[in-house]
Formats: C-alpha cells, sequence, structure tokens
C-alpha cells in the first residue's frame, strides 16, 4: 500500500503542529487538482491558501519554505529521490514550487479524492 501525504511529513519530521502543515497539504492538494496553477504560484496557490487559512500570503510563502527545509533537514533528498527517480536532490535544495509539485503529482489520487479543497477557491 502507497504511503499518504501525512504519513510521508511524518517521516521526514513534518508533524501537524507546525504553522506550515496545512499551508503545504493545501497548497499540494490545489496543484494536484491542476497542476498548471503552479506556473502563477503566488495568486493560483499561496493567495487561496492565504484565504483559506485566513492569514496573509507572506505567511504562506515562509511556512512553507519551513516545511521545505524541515524536509531537506531530515534526508528529504532521499525521499524526493524515491518520489520522482532523480539524484539531483542530493545537490540541491527545490524550490517550494518543485517540492509542492513533486507531492502534487506523487500524491495526486489521494488528494483529489480526500476533498480538502472547497468546490469554489478563494
Amino acid at each position: 500500500m502507497k504511503p499518504n501525504i501525512q504519513s510521508t511529513l511524518q517521516s521526514v519530521g513534518v508533524f501537524r503542529h507546525y504553522c506550515g502543515y496545512p499551508h503545504f497539504v493545501l497548497s499540494v492538494a490545489i496543484a494536484a487538482e491542476n497542476p498548471d496553477r503552479l506556473q502563477n504560484i503566488r495568486k493560483e496557490i499561496y493567495l487561496p491558501v492565504a484565504k483559506l487559512c485566513h492569514t496573509k500570503l507572506a505567511n504562506v510563502e515562509k511556512n512553507i519554505r519551513t516545511i521545505r527545509d524541515i524536509i531537506m533537514r531530515n534526508d528529504g533528498a532521499t525521499l524526493l529521490e524515491q518520489m520522482t527517480g532523480s539524484s539531483c536532490w542530493r545537490k540541491r535544495t527545490p524550490y517550494p514550487k518543485e517540492i509542492i509539485g513533486i507531492f502534487a503529482e506523487h500524491f495526486a489520487d489521494e488528494l483529489q479524492n480526500a476533498h480538502l479543497l472547497p468546490s469554489k477557491l478563494p
């Protein structure tokens, strides 16, 4: 059975008590629903997440970078290598857009069936 997004995040030290946890999961869900949104991530992902979470866009950006940093600090390169088949993550840290895209592609089926998003995004 394929691990779900929560157990995968926990395996690299990302737990629900982090402020960025819901921001990251919602961002991944939005990207899984429509990967084209990653092309304009601030407007089409971060802004809706900020509205849904009742926070500022800058907080969403900062908190997602924090989640990315925690993932990479806890052997996230191995996880990303397993998810993508590429070893490039051992040499560089992914941009937030990249890590959201990787998780979105990997967990697309799970997230689309989870109904995490309201039918109409803000």
